[in-house]
């Protein structure tokens, strides 16, 4: 029987002219590890949503979902979905609260909530967060705390949004075994909706492919590494060596193959780049959620320079978002200093603008160009500009949506537009790539190197190491309160060992200074 089947499935928004998705037919069966890919906005999380009837979004649906050969209904005990955005879902103030909640809300007696609720914690490594506020989380964590909500109830179907958008490359990892254990072990069907291949991709039985809302391609993984329109969302091995029969998938295949053919032993480093004026420095900077609490950050020390992308990396938890905000002025550090060219910063400036982890939070209209339109008026600027910056966005035809209504990558993209519409001198990111497929990554990128070159200064916080490597010009790692390692972003990737790229493990020992797909491919030659 199968696990899903959906039939001629058909989806638009209310506040949307034209549908997400058209003509939808799926059937999974039982026991599947199935990815979702496409586009930002193609439909993933729409369709994900439809398939768990209780968070299904307004709108018009027309064709038919069924779950292991019933009508989709809600309540649907059976799906566990865990979003993109955790804050989304959460009904609780607390990490065990939140876990708890699932089990209590089906009417379950107290024993078996507990029960329940403490194998989770205990099973997922929640233990010294069970406490914690959920306010106090970093992305991360929330991510982790959403995932074991999903399973507290033993779900046969898990829908995932976006797993490993905000960890760190060690806890993606880790979290993605446990899915596949999950899957493997338990018979579990999963449903994946990813940007990022480099985790389970090739792991999956099948790979479902969305154009425009409707299906492109279904197949295996490497049977979708031959579609065209994919090629950009393939692992960097298959993209280093594309042409090869046949293509790898993971960092090992890749290896593999570069042990066996021709390839150059190095490749250059680019030139060191000079910048302008000190735009941002922090010296000694410390900061507790309270008297009795531990530091979160314990003396950093960051320097940021007009015409400079700084990129910052670090574990979930380490205190990367919290020293943006402290950068920013929209947190007091307790000791140290912060100043924009040359001056102390008490509290937050005109000249420096950021872009939060959870762009949602800047929207306060009903539409997106309305929101632009009053921050344009609030700050005493011409109209126009607003659709301009949703076309220099690529977001022209989102104008007219509710903010709420976006998918993850939309609302990043038109995040960062509003932000822009500041025109700040310091621009702070806080994981500006969560969410977003890689064309609209990489046109993220090209937009910050512009920024740059205008003399603008721009600090990220993420963990797309790719991202990092490919557009940042220095960077760092901030662990145990501190920023180590802040040098330039080619000799970091160059001599990063755990915190490399994909493309930085397949050329380890084989090609020197190599850690991109690009770099990889000039040296193996390429292929005709």
């Amino acid at each position: 029987m199968d696990a899903v089947y959906c039939k001629g499935l058909t989806f638009r928004y209310s506040s949307a002219d034209a549908p997400v998705l058209q003509d939808i037919d799926i059937r999974i069966g039982r026991g599947e590890l199935v990815m979702l890919m496409g586009h930002s906005g193609c439909g993933k999380t729409t369709l994900l949503k439809l398939l768990k009837p209780e968070i299904s979004p307004r709108g018009d649906m027309t064709g038919e979902i069924r779950i292991f050969g019933e009508k989709a209904v809600s309540p649907q005990p059976k799906v566990g979905y865990a979003a993109q955005s955790p804050e989304d879902g959460f009904v609780s103030d607390r990490v065990r609260g939140e876990i708890m909640f699932a089990p209590e809300n089906a009417g379950l007696d107290a024993a078996e909530v507990r029960r329940l609720a403490a194998e989770t914690i205990t099973r997922f490594g929640l233990g010294k967060l069970a406490e914690r506020k959920l306010s106090e989380l970093s992305g991360g964590e929330k991510q982790l705390v959403s995932l074991c909500a999903a399973l507290v109830m033993q779900p046969e179907i898990l829908l995932l949004d976006e797993p490993f958008s905000r960890l760190d490359p060690v806890t993606a990892e880790d979290m993605s075994a446990l899915i596949l254990r999950l899957n493997r072990e338990t018979g579990m069907t999963v449903i994946i909706a990813e940007h990022s291949t480099e985790l389970l991709f090739a792991e999956c039985d099948r790979v479902i492919f969305l154009e425009d809302g409707r299906i492109i391609a279904d197949g295996t993984p490497r049977e979708t590494a031959a579609v065209k329109a994919a090629e950009s969302f393939m692992p960097a091995a298959a993209r280093a060596f594309a042409g090869y029969e046949p293509v790898p998938l993971t960092v090992r295949e890749g290896r593999r193959l570069l042990a066996e053919i021709p390839h150059k032993r190095e490749v250059p480093l680019g030139e060191r780049k000079t910048f302008g004026e000190d735009a941002l420095r922090a010296e000694g900077v410390r900061f507790a959620w309270g008297r009795k609490d531990d530091d979160i950050l314990a003396g950093a020390d960051i320097l940021l320079h007009r015409g400079e992308h700084l990129a910052l990396i670090g574990a979930n938890g380490s205190g990367k978002t919290t020293l943006l905000r402290c950068l920013a002025g929209l947190c007091r550090a307790y000791s140290g200093k912060v100043e924009v060219f040359g001056k102390r910063q008490k509290k937050q400036g005109a000249v420096t603008a950021m872009l939060p982890q959870e762009a949602a939070d800047l929207f306060v209209q009903p539409t997106v160009r309305e929101d632009y339109i009053y921050a344009l008026r609030a700050m005493g600027k011409p109209e126009d500009r607003a659709d301009e910056m949703l076309e220099r966005m690529g977001c022209g035809h989102l104008g007219d949506m509710h903010p709420y209504d976006l998918s993850g990558g939309e609302m990043q993209l038109c995040g960062l537009g509003r932000v822009l519409l500041c025109e700040p001198e310091i621009l702070l990111l806080d994981e500006p790539t969560k969410g977003l497929d890689a064309e609209a990554r990489r046109r993220i990128g090209d937009m910050v190197r512009k920024l740059c070159a205008e003399g603008r200064a721009v600090l990220t916080v993420t963990h797309d190491m790719e991202y990092a490597a490919e557009t940042a010009d220095s960077c760092g790692i901030l662990c145990g309160g501190r920023v180590e390692s802040l040098m330039p972003a080619a000799g970091f990737f160059a001599k990063a060992g755990y915190l490399s790229t994909a493309a930085g493990r397949i050329a380890r020992g084989e090609v020197k200074n190599a850690y991109t797909a690009e770099m990889l491919r000039l040296a193996a030659g390429g292929v005709e």
